[in-house]
């Protein structure tokens, strides 16, 4: 049997909530980065009235902007 004293027991389990939490964070990071990349892919920013919409993946190159009517071609939207 394996010997493990009171203090060494509460360091063990508070190391591995911590760990849980930190994996957790990373994970919920990773995944909102992956996400706002995929909304940034879809979304176009009207050129002449700065309306900021989304398009289908299977659209056209040429899309029309639905505030001002310009048309507008698909690139995303710029880096932060």
């Amino acid at each position: 049997m394996i010997n493990i004293g009171l203090a060494q027991l509460i360091m063990l389990v508070m190391l591995i909530g911590v760990t849980t939490i930190c994996l957790m964070w990373f994970y919920t990071f990773y995944r909102e980065q992956r996400r706002e990349a995929s909304r940034r892919r879809i979304a176009i920013l009207c050129r002449i009235c700065g309306c900021t919409y989304a398009i289908t993946r299977k659209s056209a190159h040429i899309t029309v902007c639905p505030s001002c009517g310009s048309k507008n071609e698909r690139g995303g939207l710029p880096s932060i």
